[in-house]
């Protein structure tokens, strides 16, 4: 079972990605972490505290990209999807990259564990896809395409940048926040209880808005997978299979029990996912990678 119904409103579902609400809200969810950011650093600090958050942010951004997805991929013990072993999902992927424009062959790799998964790391010229081992053994060839297509769509929209650029604006909420209260509690200043109280909630804030970006970016790539596979069919069907294999394989029975809240999980409903699928019109889905070159590129 999934999670039940949210009790928030409609547009506020939308609007944090746990229901479809067809355009996308990356960048005003974005532009509200940077603004929660940029209010806790001038109440702190002033306005020269705000402008060294900004420059703090700045680096971390360009430093971020330096660690290799080959790092992140042995933290995470995957090893090399070997091309002479499995050259179907090889000729997959490399079918499914050129279908989106992409300039390069992204690297496949094979996560240990239980559960249907995959992951996309890197950079628009140099994107890794880590795919677990359920996943190599137990869908169908058209699943795998979908999962493919999925992943490759992220890669197209530079997701990972973009879920980069959100963790360095919620690591810097926190710690500003974090150091405010250590200066409330130990420092010599008196601060009025309403602003303890914000210096307290706004890190869950950013967290809830993080998740949000997360989501959001997931049913965009379910849009995009609908295009490479022309036709949401495929990611349907595939949704629906991972979604029964994950709960025998990592046994969340009872399923609501295990399953984390909405506003909390990583990706939406699987039954949201689903429905925004069915409401892609054909006009909205073909057609959507041709004659466009992925963001960032020229």
């Amino acid at each position: 079972m999934e999670n039940e119904p949210s009790s928030l409103p409609v547009f506020l579902q939308r609007f944090l990605a746990i229901s479809p609400g067809g355009n996308s809200h990356t960048f005003p969810l974005m532009a509200c972490m940077a603004g929660v950011l940029a209010t806790c650093a001038w109440m702190l600090g002033g306005l020269s505290m705000a402008i060294s958050a900004a420059i703090a942010v700045a680096l971390m951004l360009v430093l971020a990209p330096m660690i290799s997805p080959e790092v992140l991929m042995k933290l995470l013990r995957a090893r090399p999807l070997d091309a002479a072993s499995f050259p179907a999902i090889h000729e997959m992927a490399a079918m499914l990259a050129r279908r989106a424009g992409l300039d390069y062959l992204p690297k496949l790799f094979l996560l240990p564990g239980k559960g249907v998964n995959a992951i996309t790391t890197g950079t628009a010229e140099e994107t890794t896809i880590a795919i677990s081992n359920d996943a190599l053994h137990t869908l169908s060839p058209r699943q795998m395409r979908a999962l493919l297509a999925h992943e490759i769509a992220h890669a197209w929209h530079g997701d990972t940048r973009i879920l980069l650029m959100t963790d360095v604006l919620y690591r810097a909420t926190w710690t500003i926040a974090l150091f405010g209260l250590m200066l409330f509690i130990f420092g010599n200043f008196d601060p009025p209880n309403w602003m303890v109280i914000v210096f307290g909630v706004v890190p869950t804030v950013s967290f809830l808005l993080q998740r949000a970006v997360i989501r959001d970016r997931e049913f965009i790539a379910d849009h995009g997978a609908s295009d490479l596979l022309n036709g949401p069919e495929d990611m349907i069907e595939a949704l629906l299979h991972i979604d029964q294999i994950n709960r025998r394989r990592l046994r969340l029975i009872p399923y609501r029990s295990t399953q984390p809240p909405l506003l909390l999980d990583t990706h939406p409903p699987v039954s949201a996912r689903i429905r925004a699928l069915r409401d892609l019109k054909p006009g909205t889905w073909q057609k959507f990678f041709e004659n466009r070159r992925p963001p960032g590129t020229k």
